[in-house]
């Protein structure tokens, strides 16, 4: 029995375990494609930002291929883990604290990354348009962004009612997804157990399920015009039955 049970914010806890819960993703391959998109666009940036950049892993791989990267993440546990990282491998990479909503002050970038179904976390159309928007302020003018969602598909295949239990180092976790398809939100809740502090955390996650059609909708009320658009991690156009879908987005031409 835990002496304690709280519920915290999304990946505030998390942060301390996420590398090992998310250790099947291959950052190396995502890495890989990401650049394959800007030379697919004739994009040779000499900055780029990774938005969102959770515990700095894709920025760690960009650094290695001698792309000058910064990062920057609206959750100051999970930047605090990249920082430390970054430091550790003494990668001289800055992170700064930001959510999708306030990028005030960053660098200009001649690309923006903004990956792992991160805008999938705006709960509104609105609140999209508005991330669109701050993006645009940092992007130099001939700049590119990339951005990537999770398709209801994808919340179909492998988020209906699935329980997975995990146990690491001084840590076990019950992880439950679900999907409602009426509100078009996908869930993700994590109940971590803390083995030295005997404390039980839960954090409930959700995610919007965006449209094709929806996205590029908001697309085309932004500042941007997209230019590519691409299913999974290929190079074939998108269909609602694609898993993930990442856009490539360029500032309008005035």
């Amino acid at each position: 029995m835990s002496n304690s049970n709280t519920t915290a914010t999304p990946y505030t806890r998390l942060a301390t375990i996420y590398d090992y819960a998310m250790r099947h993703v291959d950052y190396v391959h995502w890495a890989r494609y990401v650049l394959s998109l800007l030379a697919r666009h004739h994009a040779v940036p000499s900055r780029v930002l990774d938005l969102a950049c959770g515990t700095g892993s894709l920025a760690l791989e960009l650094h290695r291929r001698g792309v000058d990267v910064l990062g920057a993440d609206g959750c100051k546990e999970m930047m605090s883990v990249a920082v430390e990282k970054a430091r550790k491998l003494n990668y001289p990479i800055p992170f700064y604290h930001r959510n999708l909503l306030n990028l005030d002050d960053l660098p200009a970038c001649d690309a923006v990354l903004c990956l792992y179904d991160s805008i999938n976390y705006l709960m509104s159309p609105e609140m999209v348009l508005q991330a669109f928007e701050e993006v645009h302020r940092v992007v130099t003018r001939n700049g590119v962004f990339v951005v990537d969602i999770c398709t209801e598909n994808n919340s179909r295949q492998y988020f209906s009612n699935m329980q997975s239990t995990e146990a690491g180092d001084g840590f076990s976790y019950l992880r439950h997804s679900y999907y409602k398809k009426r509100e078009g939100v996908q869930y993700n809740k994590f109940e971590i157990h803390f083995e030295d502090t005997d404390e039980m955390v839960t954090e409930l996650h959700q995610q919007r399920v965006y449209s094709l059609a929806m996205i590029e909708k908001i697309v085309a009320a932004s500042p941007f015009e997209m230019v590519g658009a691409y299913g999974g991690f290929g190079y074939a156009p998108p269909t609602e039955l694609s898993d993930r879908v990442h856009f490539v987005l360029k500032k309008r031409n005035t």
